[in-house]
């Protein structure tokens, strides 16, 4: 099947097309990598420095590139190839987890340079997310991107499931170095994958390119001029900024409340990944998103988080992070799936670079005050602290988007009838057109055409 042909129904529709079942497969292996590497560099900064404070800074570092130059990445997706952007920052990312693994090996990692790498680590990203989000629709076509964006997704949470296990049992057995350098070796597949790709969609060279000057806030003008995009990125991004937290959060729980050590924060990785994966599949066979999903995402994910800041005992906190990663991933996946198809194919490179500074760029401020609190206040009260401001975000959102819906619509069927010739005034409800952009209206009828 091709991307041109009618699309499937199902969760996993998008994997008929062949060119995106190699991308997904190819990048499963890379993101299981990837999260060996992330457990790996957390257990082994904490157990050198014994600091939450430091392990916060290294989590924090690998997003500051987002919030600095986040919007510039987006700018670069819609500039130039996104395929060979992708070719390039694998690349990078391979000699990024070699040179790590090397300094590891031959003991010479310190701190200072551990920073380092973790901003560099940062700096690749904020190229490749938006380039790889904005990508997939060159895979399967516009119809078929909630199901995509939703397999992006699970293919994350599927690593995040099995990396961990696996990290927190060679950490132990050979060491951290040994990760890295077999992250370094994963990013072969990947390469390899993308190079027997041929994207049927329309390249990222066949529109016209964006200006370098103030094309990032025209993204940022884009998402603003559509409340319901406003309203769905600022409850995620407070969400993704203090409550979503776990490289500095487990680790601490693991170390410092448990006693677990490396293998027991491979495990609660591992259980929060199979809510995750869980969480993503319920939302992939959902119907399209609405603003609505995303609230009560996050209202639910806070909760649960906050019961699980309290659990007294290790398994217990096990169990509570099922529906942690569930509801997390809930949200996750239905704000993704909102913002690409809420999008015109021309500001999407840009679009989905808002969408990465809002979900990572707030990790160099959320991280470093997490580690702070849990440092000085306590790890629960660490955790406890971001999933407050998760419900508190999604209260807000709520009412936000309460008072900005249309009113009355039973005013349509009470109106003065026009005169002979008079031109059809919309009125305040279902009558209203779509707005630029696609944002749905409520009331609207399902179904209709995105403008473009």
């Amino acid at each position: 099947m091709t991307a041109d042909s009618t699309a499937p129904s199902g969760a996993f529709a998008a994997l008929a097309v062949r060119d995106y079942r190699v991308y997904w497969g190819t990048g499963l292996v890379s993101n299981v990598g990837s999260a060996m590497q992330g457990v790996a560099l957390d257990w082994f900064v904490l157990t050198r420095t014994h600091s939450g404070t430091a392990l916060g800074w290294v989590a924090g570092l690998q997003f500051a590139p987002v919030l600095l130059f986040g919007l510039w990445g987006g700018v670069v997706a819609d500039r130039y190839d996104r395929r060979t952007l992708l070719l390039v920052t694998q690349t990078l990312y391979a000699a990024q987890a070699s040179l790590l693994a090397v300094t590891v090996l031959t003991g010479h990692a310190p701190l200072w340079l551990l920073y380092v790498l973790s901003f560099a680590l940062g700096g690749v990203f904020t190229v490749e997310n938006p380039a790889r989000l904005s990508f997939v629709t060159e895979l399967v076509g516009r119809a078929l991107i909630p199901r995509a964006a939703g397999l992006n997704i699970l293919s994350l949470n599927a690593a995040r499931l099995i990396g961990p296990a696996i990290a927190g049992v060679l950490v132990g057995a050979v060491g951290a170095g040994w990760v890295f350098a077999l992250n370094a070796v994963s990013f072969t597949v990947v390469l390899a994958g993308l190079l027997s790709i041929r994207p049927r969609g329309r390249s990222s060279r066949a529109v016209d390119r964006p200006p370098w000057t103030g094309a990032g806030a025209e993204g940022l003008r884009y998402v603003a001029a559509r409340p319901e995009l406003v309203g769905v990125f600022t409850v995620f991004g407070v969400t993704a900024t203090f409550a979503v937290n776990f490289p500095t959060t487990l680790t601490l729980f693991a170390g410092r409340v448990f006693d677990g050590g490396s293998q027991g924060l491979g495990l609660m990785n591992t259980a929060l990944a199979v809510g995750t994966v869980a969480g993503t599949i319920a939302a992939t066979r959902g119907v399209s998103p609405r603003a609505r999903t995303v609230v009560v995402g996050a209202l639910l994910f806070g909760g649960f988080e906050a019961v699980a800041a309290a659990m007294p005992t290790y398994p217990a906190f096990l169990v509570l992070l099922l529906p942690v990663g569930f509801t997390l991933m809930t949200l996750n996946t239905a704000v993704s799936a909102f913002a690409q198809a809420e999008v015109s194919d021309v500001m999407r490179g840009r679009v989905m670079a808002v969408y990465t500074v809002i979900s990572m760029g707030g990790s160099p401020v959320g991280a470093p005050v997490v580690g702070w609190v849990s440092q000085h206040a306590g790890v629960r009260w660490g955790m406890a602290a971001g999933a407050a401001t998760a419900v508190l975000a999604a209260l807000a959102v709520a009412l936000y988007l309460a008072r900005r819906q249309p009113r009355q619509p039973a005013r349509l069927r009470t109106r003065t009838p026009r005169a002979a010739g008079e031109a059809a005034v919309p009125g305040p409800g279902v009558g209203w057109r779509r707005p630029p952009g696609g944002v749905r209206l409520e009331g609207e009828a399902r179904g209709g055409r995105t403008p473009t």
